[in-house]
């Protein structure tokens, strides 16, 4: 009779099983005997590719930030941006026209920035747009697709 301890609550297995749970939500478990064929693929991950950069230049109105990809998220973790005139920038989640963040008022040749793990999210598949009210604004991005 052997004696097993567990330890479920993390999905740790003090025998090498690790069990974890898929961006679909599906629940899959490493061996003992870790392999390239039991790793996760590409897709499984939360992220594939470290974060992505991009300029904000955008006039009056609405521009596109980042393109979306068909039912993945855009998580934002940084951006800065500067204003030419007294605004209000707002971040939407394109397709959907839903907003993200509330309207952010800028003095003229002010700037707002945030910096974090992730700050927002796009809904799966839409495009992060970004809205000026007057002005030009310009600046920077962080973001990962996934």
């Amino acid at each position: 009779m052997s004696k097993q301890k567990a330890i479920s609550s993390n999905g740790f297995n003090e025998y090498g099983g690790v069990g974890y749970v898929n961006r679909s939500g599906q629940i899959k478990t490493l061996t003992s005997q870790i392999v390239n064929t039991v790793l996760p693929s590409e897709g499984e991950n939360q992220f594939v590719v470290d974060p992505s950069f991009s300029p904000i230049e955008a006039g009056t109105g609405s521009t596109t930030l980042i393109a979306g990809v068909a039912g993945l998220e855009i998580s934002v973790m940084s951006y800065n941006i500067t204003a030419s005139s007294a605004t209000s920038v707002q971040f939407i989640s394109g397709g959907s026209n839903t907003d993200i963040t509330g309207p952010m008022t800028i003095a003229a040749n002010g700037s707002i920035g945030s910096d974090n793990e992730i700050i927002f999210k796009t809904k799966p598949g839409d495009s992060l747009v970004v809205t000026n009210s007057a002005g030009n604004i310009a600046g920077h991005i962080a973001y990962k697709i996934g």
